[in-house]
């Protein structure tokens, strides 16, 4: 039994869009998508296919509000829901769910997963991060997460922060560390594609057996002459070298080292 009937969104960029999607998807048709932009309440009406306004009195008339905007916009929204009689949500990774406070019913339904517009995301297996304010509400959102994903997860703030943390690590900086690998082939005419097989065993290999386990390269055998040539290649890219005499050194430090003892 679906626990909330009018379910509004607040937020017009990539979570908001990807959240009315997967809605969508399994048969559930906003309330509303709140913009702030009156003059983009068109557009995102027929991108979406889902009503869009621009003031708050229809968001008031919601079950469930999901705030899905900048984290240093949380606040601003919550301050026109104060009067609010439904669960009021944001999806941050780090702001505490206690910034919405100021209503009666709060919490947080955070996606695990990079978000775009133009990109279609199956949450079948994305993690949900859920948190409400009191138990009845607690297992409503878990059970409205349950709809789109088989991992809907209960976390508290410090959790989800420390999740939070570690995504900016393994996607974010990865992610870098792609864009770096990309520019050097790119100088010698090649595609990052000649890295898709490498990466994505690896990928798989730390999960199977652990990043530690599954770490190969110059630095975690100790390849001094390997490195050395390695310094010389990125001389003429400073801030690439500097990121990569950082890592080298933390790998030897942490892996090879301790592989030695």
């Amino acid at each position: 039994m679906l626990q909330f009937r009018k379910i509004a969104v607040v937020g017009a960029g990539n979570v908001a869009y990807t959240l009315c999607k997967a809605m969508k998807d399994k048969g559930m048709n906003p309330y509303c998508v709140f913009v702030r932009d009156a003059g983009k309440v068109s557009k995102v009406s027929e991108d979406l296919g889902v009503e869009a306004v621009s003031d708050y009195e229809k968001v008031l008339q919601s079950d469930l509000t999901i705030i899905a905007v900048n984290d240093d916009s949380i606040s601003e929204v919550a301050s026109h829901l104060i009067d609010y009689k439904g669960l009021v949500v944001h999806t941050s990774g780090t702001k505490p769910s206690a910034v919405l406070n100021r209503t009666r019913r709060y919490g947080v339904f955070y996606p695990l997963q990079t978000m775009s517009k133009n990109r279609e995301i199956s949450f079948d297996q994305v993690p949900l991060l859920v948190y409400a304010n009191s138990n009845e509400d607690l297992i409503k959102l878990k059970e409205f997460a349950s709809i789109f994903s088989k991992k809907a997860v209960v976390c508290d703030d410090e959790q989800r922060k420390a999740i939070h943390l570690a995504a900016v690590y393994v996607s974010n900086f990865t992610n870098v560390m792609l864009g770096i690998g990309d520019g050097l082939l790119q100088e010698k005419g090649l595609s990052l594609d000649i890295m898709k097989p490498l990466v994505m065993e690896m990928m798989e290999k730390s999960f199977v057996k652990s990043p530690k386990n599954a770490l190969t390269g110059p630095a975690s055998r100790g390849d001094f002459a390997t490195i050395g040539e390695h310094e010389k290649m990125l001389s003429y890219h400073p801030d690439e070298l500097a990121i990569y005499m950082i890592l080298t050194d933390y790998i030897i430090e942490k892996y090879h080292k301790n592989e030695e003892l």
